[in-house]
């Protein structure tokens, strides 16, 4: 059974804390953050801490009880009027549910030592919409982990948590890394380095991406920086016939995941 508590009042300490989540100082105090709406809720594994439940009188009761209990069971919720919900969501059109979660660790060392890895490297990347795109598009394509360097958006803003869909529950993602650091120790380990770059010397489906590599993409404004580029095993490009300078980052960073997923999957057929 569920244990489920009634709140009634926008002073009530859930209710505050829930409210602060929203800015990026508290979450890395508390090591909290709030994932809203029916489909990011139901993405959780069974593995993460949730530390509450949220819940609005009418999404529990409009026939959603059962489906909640059986995948949330021996969890606490609170209920809240529909007002009340409205006041604390981040959303346009709230859908009557929240889960208060822990942010979760991964072990990074453990994780540069998988076999014949692929990994995604984000350096600086500002807009939520294009983090949460690409850490979708690696979790479609399999890959092994996410890298985000000092400087990118918070993972756990509220719209980079929507724009992945679910896909932040499904793949480990490590932010504030030091890339310095980060890709020494990953050349260390046999896992070559491929740079998105204007100035690139291959294009991407020149490159052998089957073996353990990791996929480097820059800022949506100024690109990779030109401390990070030198570190690179090889900078590549993607073949730009029109008159654009440049393409999205998130589409760039789909563009070269995707070859090497098609890569890998020959690889494996021959």
């Amino acid at each position: 059974m569920i244990d489920i508590s009634n709140i009634t009042s926008a002073q009530n300490k859930y209710i505050k804390q829930i409210t602060s989540l929203k800015s990026k100082k508290e979450r890395d105090k508390t090591k909290l953050f709030v994932a809203e709406g029916e489909r990011l809720v139901y993405e959780i594994p069974k593995d993460y801490n949730i530390k509450y439940f949220v819940l609005s009188n009418n999404y529990l009761n409009l026939m959603n009880k059962d489906r909640f209990e059986k995948n949330f069971p021996d969890k606490k919720v609170f209920l809240i009027s529909e007002e009340l919900f409205f006041k604390i969501s981040d959303t346009v059109t709230p859908q009557g549910i929240l889960a208060v979660c822990e942010q979760k660790d991964f072990n990074k060392n453990d994780i540069i030592k998988k076999k014949n890895p692929f990994f995604i490297l984000l350096e600086k990347i500002n807009d939520p919409g294009n983090l949460g795109t690409l850490i979708r598009t690696a979790d479609a394509a399999g890959v092994d982990a996410v890298f985000l360097s000092s400087g990118c958006v918070d993972l756990y803003n509220n719209k980079v948590i929507r724009a992945t869909m679910g896909s932040i529950f499904h793949l480990p993602i490590i932010s504030n890394i030091d890339f310095n650091i980060l890709i020494d120790n990953l050349k260390n380990n046999n896992i070559d380095i491929y740079g998105a770059h204007l100035k690139g010397t291959k294009y991407h489906y020149e490159i052998k991406l089957e073996n353990g590599c990791g996929i480097l993409i820059g800022n949506e404004a100024n690109g990779l920086s030109n401390e990070i580029s030198k570190k690179a095993t090889t900078l590549i490009k993607i073949p730009m016939l029109g008159k654009a300078e440049s393409i999205n980052a998130s589409i760039a960073g789909s563009i070269l995941i995707y070859e090497a997923v098609r890569q890998r999957i020959l690889s494996k057929r021959i």
